[in-house]
């Protein structure tokens, strides 16, 4: 997800605020955004690569010169310009838990971490090393949002987080911890077991071991 700070807005929000609001061409973008053609084709391709944009088609206007492409966000796009997600999940995960007793709310957090798991369409590697599995759940803590280091015992694996990709969920509910539990269990097909850091400053700290 991309954010530009109050001083200085990231100018690719821009570009995708504007594509978001029908400016869907190199031209259309260059005139509402009262930049360059080839300033706007810069963004693009970094949106294109980030899978944060997607070509739609071509645009035939009548006149001399090449087509122009059209763009469109996509789903990954849409949740860039959005700032309802992490209230949303925190009021949503505080709702659940003033409503289910704690059995049932695990389950329905592990159910949610399995769900983003098989989203995710890898399978764990069956031979694989406590060490690489290790690795693994650092990049997908990371691919969330996350910072995470490894270290690295006999038997098991200690995964410490420098904060949490789910601290609005958690600090309103501290079982949300439970979704990403779940998918490192999933994704890494290791058996994961969560020690963290709750409050207003929550930290991920996850021990794995192979089972």
């Amino acid at each position: 997800m991309i954010r530009g700070s109050d001083e200085a807005p990231d100018p690719r929000l821009s570009v995708l605020d504007a594509v978001r609001r029908g400016r869907t061409t190199v031209n259309a973008l260059a005139t509402e955004l009262s930049v360059t053609d080839n300033a706007v084709r810069l963004h693009l391709v970094a949106l294109e690569a980030d899978g944060l944009i997607a070509r739609t088609g071509i645009r035939h206007s009548g006149r001399a010169g090449q087509p122009a492409a059209e763009y469109a966000l996509t789903p990954n796009g849409e949740t860039a310009l959005s700032h309802a997600y992490p209230p949303v999940l925190a009021a949503l995960v505080a709702a659940l838990g003033a409503r289910l007793r704690p059995r049932a709310l695990r389950a329905v957090m592990a159910d949610a971490g399995a769900r983003i798991a098989a989203s995710t369409g890898r399978s764990p590697n069956a031979g694989a090393s406590l060490s690489h599995r290790a690795e693994q759940c650092v990049s997908l803590i990371e691919s969330l949002g996350g910072s995470a280091t490894v270290k690295l015992g006999r038997h098991e694996a200690i995964i410490t987080g420098a904060g949490c990709p789910l601290s609005a969920a958690v600090r309103a509910e501290s079982g949300s911890c439970t979704i990403i539990e779940a998918l490192l269990e999933r994704h890494a097909g290791v058996k994961a077991t969560q020690h963290c850091d709750h409050g207003t400053r929550p930290n991920c700290r996850f021990a794995i071991q192979c089972e």
